[in-house]
């Protein structure tokens, strides 16, 4: 009996390492992690995945200042929204000129209407990014926190201007003047978007209307094909109808065209951001994968 239980047990010795290493090379190489690495290895999957945190926090700071919760509570979600806001605009540093090359292809757009209005959203786009960047490069203190949060945020010892380059700080008056800026030519850029967006879906409900007509026998075949590409890219236009409608109260905001709080914009922002980041999935993974 007990060399029998002996032998058990060093079989257990042995077999329990190899349970182990299984189960971790089960999690490790779980389908999601290896999605998301792949979603995440994109700087689109990263801007996005941070665009959402950064959001909620927005949205999270304005609901905790609401409530009463403590200054300290309050900084903690300021300093992530700001610090995440600060690290994104370095991440797009170059992204201008992505823009403008977008802008140079336009040009050999077919249609007048689609040429003028992707022009004018890259070119806004472009504009919005490159004064984005100014704000990055020259960051001023004011353009941190509230004063009444700077002292909570001292005593947790977090210095959020390490983020910023200070190569030349602007004065106030000036870095509003680019903050302002920057939120024209997004607010510029996002009109063109919906622009395109509404003349493109009264093009593909005409297409569609054509679609259903019954047509030959020989040519039915045809007629279905037709009709599912144009309802997939019906579908596709409306979203992005959707999400540009959401997406431009946040430099509207900014100009002062609405008097929305920021607790609306954090949550419009965190919608739009996961749109965004539903999109980039369906790049990178497939539409099986992102509809999930």
């Amino acid at each position: 009996m007990a060399s029998r239980a002996s032998r058990a047990t060093a079989a257990h010795c042995r077999t329990g390492p190899d349970h182990v290493t299984s189960a971790v090379h089960q999690l490790v190489l779980h389908p999601a992690i290896t999605s998301s690495i792949k979603v995440a290895s994109t700087t689109v999957g990263r801007d996005k995945a941070y665009r959402t945190i950064q959001y909620l926090a927005r949205f999270l700071a304005f609901y905790t200042l609401r409530k009463g919760y403590t200054n300290e509570t309050v900084a903690r979600l300021t300093a992530l929204k700001s610090t995440l806001g600060l690290s994104r605009k370095l991440m797009r540093i170059g992204k201008p000129f992505e823009h403008l090359q977008a802008a140079v292809k336009s040009l050999d757009v077919q249609d007048p209407v689609l040429k003028f209005t992707a022009l004018g959203r890259q070119l806004g786009y472009a504009g919005y990014l490159w004064n984005d960047m100014l704000v990055w490069v020259s960051l001023y203190q004011s353009f941190l926190l509230p004063v009444s949060l700077i002292p909570a945020l001292t005593n947790l010892s977090f210095n959020q201007q390490a983020h910023s380059s200070k190569v030349r700080p602007l004065s106030p008056a000036d870095a509003k003047i680019v903050s302002q800026r920057a939120a024209k030519l997004w607010f510029t850029g996002i009109s063109f978007s919906l622009i395109s967006s509404i003349y493109r879906l009264v093009d593909l409900s005409a297409r569609e209307a054509k679609a259903r007509r019954t047509r030959a026998s020989e040519q039915e075949v045809e007629r279905k094909a037709e009709l599912k590409t144009v309802l997939a890219q019906k579908a596709a236009v409306r979203t992005q109808l959707v999400q540009d409608g959401l997406d431009i109260l946040l430099p509207a905001g900014v100009l002062g065209y609405h008097n929305l709080d920021d607790g609306v914009l954090g949550l419009v922002g965190v919608v739009t951001s996961l749109m965004g980041l539903r999109s980039q999935i369906n790049k990178v993974l497939g539409p099986s994968v992102a509809s999930k």
